[in-house]
């Protein structure tokens, strides 16, 4: 997640913590979920080949994460991803628990 993406979900007011902060770039998309659910927050990939199927491994080993969502378009805008968030948040004010999301099904349509 870039500065400005960082920048926009906070404004919005969201608690988010890039990988870079947390000091993780390098780690393994594993310790990446480990870590996560560990602190309880929800991992926002772009990553489609590796996290949809980590999550499904995850379910089916009983293993439970604080929730995925994952960025198929990389060229949504802050300004995007921000309001599809927002939308996320409202419809799931408890939170994704154990869910994966992908984040272009809640963009609100111009």
């Amino acid at each position: 997640m870039g500065e400005a993406l960082a920048s926009a979900l906070r404004y919005a007011g969201f608690d988010c913590l890039t990988t870079t902060e947390a000091d993780r770039r390098r780690q393994p998309d594993e310790a990446q979920l480990a870590f996560a659910t560990k602190e309880r927050r929800i991992i926002f990939t772009a990553n489609v080949q590796d996290f949809p199927r980590i999550h499904w491994e995850w379910i089916a080993a009983g293993r439970h994460h604080a929730g995925i969502i994952v960025l198929t378009d990389q060229r949504t805008t802050p300004g995007d991803i921000q309001r599809a968030m927002v939308a996320l948040r409202n419809r799931f004010p408890g939170g994704i628990a154990g869910e994966l999301e992908y984040l272009l099904n809640w963009i609100p349509r111009k």
